[in-house]
């Protein structure tokens, strides 16, 4: 009787062990350390998490990198064509 309180004791130990590592695992994405620093004033800065989006102040478009520097952000650049008509008169002689 004593031997099977004590497989029972130990099952359960166990059981309850299991879940206990399971939910050890950090929830959500971790923090990868890296910031981008935007000067906004005197001693004064903004950091940003790399793939944050920020303007500056002569309103051109900025991307934090994954190595913590700035880099243009070319994809709010607006491609425009223009078509250009060449109207060619020819003057006929009488």
């Amino acid at each position: 009787m004593t031997r099977k309180r004590i497989l029972t004791v130990a099952v359960a130990a166990a059981a309850l062990a299991v879940p206990a590592a399971a939910s050890a695992q950090p929830i959500g994405p971790t923090d990868p350390g890296v910031r981008c620093a935007a000067k906004v004033g005197p001693g004064q800065y903004e950091f940003y998490l790399p793939g944050e989006r920020a303007t500056d102040v002569n309103g051109n478009k900025w991307v934090c990198g994954p190595d913590g520097q700035w880099f243009r952000d070319y994809s709010a650049l607006i491609a425009q064509r223009h078509l250009v008509y060449q109207v060619v008169s020819a003057k006929l002689a009488p």
